[in-house]
Protein backbone atom coordinates (compact mmCIF):
# COMPACT_ATOMS: atom_id res chain seq x y z
CA UNK A 1 0.00 0.00 0.00
CA UNK A 2 1.43 3.11 -1.05
CA UNK A 3 -0.86 5.97 -1.51
CA UNK A 4 0.01 9.22 -3.56
CA UNK A 5 -1.46 12.28 -2.16
CA UNK A 6 -2.92 14.69 -4.97
CA UNK A 7 -0.40 17.64 -6.11
CA UNK A 8 -2.14 20.49 -4.24
CA UNK A 9 -0.73 19.03 -1.00
CA UNK A 10 2.77 17.09 -2.65
CA UNK A 11 4.16 18.69 0.48
CA UNK A 12 2.22 17.19 2.81
CA UNK A 13 3.44 14.24 4.99
CA UNK A 14 3.02 11.09 3.46
CA UNK A 15 -0.14 8.55 4.23
CA UNK A 16 1.78 6.13 5.60
CA UNK A 17 3.89 8.07 8.12
CA UNK A 18 3.89 8.43 11.47
CA UNK A 19 4.17 12.28 12.69
CA UNK A 20 6.42 12.27 15.96
CA UNK A 21 4.92 14.11 19.14
CA UNK A 22 5.14 18.26 17.92
CA UNK A 23 6.39 20.64 20.28
CA UNK A 24 4.43 23.47 19.27
CA UNK A 25 1.47 22.61 16.27
CA UNK A 26 3.85 24.87 14.53
CA UNK A 27 6.13 22.22 14.23
CA UNK A 28 4.05 20.03 12.04
CA UNK A 29 4.68 20.10 8.47
CA UNK A 30 0.28 19.42 7.94
CA UNK A 31 -2.36 21.60 9.88
CA UNK A 32 -4.24 18.90 11.45
CA UNK A 33 -7.84 18.32 10.28
CA UNK A 34 -6.11 18.95 7.12
CA UNK A 35 -8.33 16.39 4.20
CA UNK A 36 -6.47 15.13 1.13
CA UNK A 37 -7.51 13.34 -1.51
CA UNK A 38 -4.66 10.38 -2.68
CA UNK A 39 -4.85 7.05 -4.94
CA UNK A 40 -3.13 3.63 -4.72
CA UNK A 41 -2.82 1.45 -7.65
CA UNK A 42 -4.21 -1.26 -5.84
CA UNK A 43 -6.08 -0.41 -3.10
CA UNK A 44 -7.70 2.90 -5.69
CA UNK A 45 -8.81 6.07 -4.92
CA UNK A 46 -9.17 6.98 -0.54
CA UNK A 47 -9.95 11.00 1.12
CA UNK A 48 -7.86 10.96 4.61
CA UNK A 49 -8.09 13.63 7.86
CA UNK A 50 -5.07 14.37 9.34
CA UNK A 51 -5.57 13.96 13.19
CA UNK A 52 -3.99 13.42 16.60
CA UNK A 53 -3.72 9.73 18.33
CA UNK A 54 -5.51 10.83 21.58
CA UNK A 55 -4.21 7.84 23.24
CA UNK A 56 -2.51 4.31 22.10
CA UNK A 57 -4.20 3.23 19.10
CA UNK A 58 -3.28 0.13 17.15
CA UNK A 59 -2.56 -0.61 13.70
CA UNK A 60 -5.59 -0.06 11.80
CA UNK A 61 -7.80 0.24 14.67
CA UNK A 62 -10.95 1.90 13.84
CA UNK A 63 -11.43 5.42 15.89
CA UNK A 64 -14.07 7.98 16.65
CA UNK A 65 -13.16 11.76 16.27
CA UNK A 66 -13.46 14.37 19.18
CA UNK A 67 -12.56 18.25 17.97
CA UNK A 68 -10.89 19.37 20.98
CA UNK A 69 -10.87 23.67 21.30
CA UNK A 70 -6.89 24.18 22.01
CA UNK A 71 -6.83 27.94 24.03
CA UNK A 72 -3.21 28.12 23.51
CA UNK A 73 -2.95 27.87 19.94
CA UNK A 74 -6.42 29.10 19.19
CA UNK A 75 -7.74 26.24 17.26
CA UNK A 76 -9.29 22.69 17.50
CA UNK A 77 -7.23 19.92 17.87
CA UNK A 78 -9.12 16.65 15.73
CA UNK A 79 -8.18 13.88 18.48
CA UNK A 80 -8.55 10.54 17.51
CA UNK A 81 -9.13 7.57 19.83
CA UNK A 82 -10.28 3.83 19.26
CA UNK A 83 -13.99 3.26 18.65
CA UNK A 84 -15.67 2.27 22.26
CA UNK A 85 -17.20 -1.44 22.17
CA UNK A 86 -20.41 0.59 23.14
CA UNK A 87 -23.69 0.48 21.72
CA UNK A 88 -26.24 3.49 19.91
CA UNK A 89 -22.56 5.43 19.57
CA UNK A 90 -23.83 7.51 16.40
CA UNK A 91 -20.00 8.48 15.57
CA UNK A 92 -18.41 9.47 12.77
CA UNK A 93 -15.06 6.82 12.20
CA UNK A 94 -12.02 6.48 10.23
CA UNK A 95 -9.01 4.06 10.03
CA UNK A 96 -5.38 5.01 10.66
CA UNK A 97 -2.97 4.14 7.52
CA UNK A 98 0.32 4.54 9.33
CA UNK A 99 0.51 1.56 11.57
CA UNK A 100 0.21 1.83 15.46
CA UNK A 101 -0.03 5.28 17.22
CA UNK A 102 1.08 6.35 20.89
CA UNK A 103 -0.58 9.75 22.35
CA UNK A 104 0.37 12.82 20.82
CA UNK A 105 1.60 11.15 17.92
CA UNK A 106 -0.40 13.04 14.08
CA UNK A 107 -0.98 10.74 11.48
CA UNK A 108 -3.59 10.41 8.25
CA UNK A 109 -7.12 8.32 8.79
CA UNK A 110 -8.91 6.78 5.99
CA UNK A 111 -12.95 8.79 5.63
CA UNK A 112 -13.34 6.70 2.23
CA UNK A 113 -11.74 4.23 0.30
CA UNK A 114 -10.37 0.61 1.00
CA UNK A 115 -8.24 -0.54 3.90
CA UNK A 116 -7.66 -3.09 6.22
CA UNK A 117 -9.45 -2.51 9.84
CA UNK A 118 -8.41 -4.68 12.56
CA UNK A 119 -10.22 -7.37 13.99
CA UNK A 120 -11.47 -9.94 16.27
CA UNK A 121 -12.46 -12.40 13.75
CA UNK A 122 -12.50 -12.53 9.96
CA UNK A 123 -15.81 -11.72 8.20
CA UNK A 124 -16.91 -12.83 4.70
CA UNK A 125 -17.10 -10.53 1.81
CA UNK A 126 -19.78 -8.30 0.90
CA UNK A 127 -20.86 -8.40 4.27
CA UNK A 128 -21.59 -6.12 7.01
CA UNK A 129 -19.69 -5.49 9.78
CA UNK A 130 -20.11 -4.12 13.53
CA UNK A 131 -17.83 -3.45 16.54
CA UNK A 132 -16.69 -6.09 18.31
CA UNK A 133 -13.97 -4.59 21.24
CA UNK A 134 -12.41 -1.41 21.87
CA UNK A 135 -10.96 -0.13 18.10
CA UNK A 136 -11.56 -4.07 16.49
CA UNK A 137 -14.46 -5.04 14.19
CA UNK A 138 -15.73 -8.18 13.42
CA UNK A 139 -20.31 -9.66 13.23
CA UNK A 140 -22.82 -7.35 13.93
CA UNK A 141 -24.43 -6.89 16.99
CA UNK A 142 -27.38 -5.06 18.52
CA UNK A 143 -26.41 -1.34 17.97
CA UNK A 144 -22.62 -1.55 16.58
CA UNK A 145 -23.38 -1.84 12.86
CA UNK A 146 -20.42 0.30 11.46
CA UNK A 147 -22.50 1.78 8.83
CA UNK A 148 -21.59 3.41 4.93
CA UNK A 149 -19.00 0.20 5.13
CA UNK A 150 -19.43 -3.03 4.05
CA UNK A 151 -15.90 -6.17 4.07
CA UNK A 152 -14.58 -6.33 0.66
CA UNK A 153 -12.02 -9.00 1.42
CA UNK A 154 -12.14 -11.48 4.26
CA UNK A 155 -8.62 -11.86 6.82
CA UNK A 156 -8.80 -15.03 5.24
CA UNK A 157 -6.56 -13.56 2.50
CA UNK A 158 -2.62 -13.93 1.38
CA UNK A 159 -0.64 -12.52 -1.30
CA UNK A 160 2.51 -14.18 -2.11
CA UNK A 161 5.52 -12.45 -3.79
CA UNK A 162 8.95 -14.06 -4.63
CA UNK A 163 11.16 -12.10 -2.41
CA UNK A 164 15.50 -12.02 -1.62
CA UNK A 165 16.95 -11.39 1.98
CA UNK A 166 20.27 -11.11 3.65
CA UNK A 167 20.26 -13.52 7.16
CA UNK A 168 20.14 -11.58 9.90
CA UNK A 169 19.14 -8.79 8.14
CA UNK A 170 15.10 -6.68 8.34
CA UNK A 171 14.70 -6.03 5.02
CA UNK A 172 12.76 -8.47 2.77
CA UNK A 173 12.77 -7.05 -0.92
CA UNK A 174 9.56 -7.90 -3.51
CA UNK A 175 8.95 -6.86 -7.31
CA UNK A 176 6.13 -4.74 -5.95
CA UNK A 177 3.96 -4.09 -2.62
CA UNK A 178 0.77 -5.26 -4.63
CA UNK A 179 -1.67 -6.60 -2.04
CA UNK A 180 0.68 -6.27 1.21
CA UNK A 181 0.61 -3.71 3.84
CA UNK A 182 1.78 -2.15 7.41
CA UNK A 183 0.69 -4.86 9.82
CA UNK A 184 0.84 -7.78 7.82
CA UNK A 185 2.17 -11.14 8.90
CA UNK A 186 4.93 -13.00 6.76
CA UNK A 187 6.04 -16.74 6.21
CA UNK A 188 8.18 -18.07 4.03
CA UNK A 189 11.62 -19.99 4.08
CA UNK A 190 13.76 -17.69 5.64
CA UNK A 191 11.42 -15.61 7.15
CA UNK A 192 11.55 -15.18 10.79
CA UNK A 193 9.09 -16.34 13.15
CA UNK A 194 5.74 -14.26 13.79
CA UNK A 195 7.30 -11.43 11.57
CA UNK A 196 4.80 -8.08 10.61
CA UNK A 197 5.96 -5.68 7.99
CA UNK A 198 6.65 -2.54 9.80
CA UNK A 199 7.43 -0.20 7.16
CA UNK A 200 6.97 -0.22 2.98
CA UNK A 201 9.12 1.89 0.51
CA UNK A 202 9.08 1.41 -3.44
CA UNK A 203 12.22 1.56 -5.14
CA UNK A 204 10.76 2.31 -8.74
CA UNK A 205 11.96 0.07 -11.57
CA UNK A 206 13.91 -2.05 -8.87
CA UNK A 207 10.75 -3.05 -6.80
CA UNK A 208 10.38 -2.67 -3.55
CA UNK A 209 11.83 -2.76 0.46
CA UNK A 210 9.92 -4.67 2.96
CA UNK A 211 11.06 -3.60 6.64
CA UNK A 212 10.20 -6.78 8.80
CA UNK A 213 9.62 -6.72 13.27
CA UNK A 214 11.98 -10.14 13.62
CA UNK A 215 15.20 -10.70 11.30
CA UNK A 216 15.62 -13.03 8.50
CA UNK A 217 16.34 -16.47 10.06
CA UNK A 218 18.27 -17.44 6.53
CA UNK A 219 18.80 -16.10 3.30
CA UNK A 220 15.52 -15.20 1.37
CA UNK A 221 14.93 -16.53 -2.11
CA UNK A 222 11.84 -17.83 -3.07
CA UNK A 223 8.32 -17.39 -2.07
CA UNK A 224 7.25 -14.64 0.87
CA UNK A 225 3.66 -14.78 2.17
CA UNK A 226 1.32 -11.90 3.07
CA UNK A 227 -1.34 -13.29 5.26
CA UNK A 228 -4.15 -10.90 6.82
CA UNK A 229 -4.54 -12.25 10.30
CA UNK A 230 -2.41 -14.45 12.43
CA UNK A 231 -5.52 -16.61 14.66
CA UNK A 232 -5.42 -13.57 16.91
CA UNK A 233 -5.77 -10.23 15.13
CA UNK A 234 -7.79 -10.33 11.75
CA UNK A 235 -7.07 -7.70 9.21
CA UNK A 236 -10.82 -7.55 7.28
CA UNK A 237 -10.37 -5.40 4.18
CA UNK A 238 -13.65 -3.06 4.17
CA UNK A 239 -14.90 -0.42 1.43
CA UNK A 240 -15.78 2.68 3.83
CA UNK A 241 -17.45 5.68 2.81
CA UNK A 242 -17.47 8.13 5.64
CA UNK A 243 -18.35 5.59 7.87
CA UNK A 244 -20.13 6.19 11.45
CA UNK A 245 -21.14 4.04 14.29
CA UNK A 246 -24.97 3.08 14.30
CA UNK A 247 -26.83 5.76 16.38
CA UNK A 248 -29.65 5.24 18.38
CA UNK A 249 -32.50 2.50 18.24
CA UNK A 250 -35.87 3.57 19.73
Amino acid sequence: MAYRIDEAYATADPIESVVAVPTTLADLDTAPGTVVTGVDKVWGPGEFIFARANGSIRTYGLCVFTPVWDATNLTYTQNATEVPNTANLGRALGVPQCGALTAGQYGWFMLRGITPINGTASVAADTAFGITAAGQVGAIANGKQVLNSRIVTAATQTVAKTGNGISGDTKIYVPNLDGWFIGGYLSGTGVGASTIITAMNPIGSNGAEVTVSVANSAAIAGTVTCTYNNATIYYNVARIYQPFAQGQIT
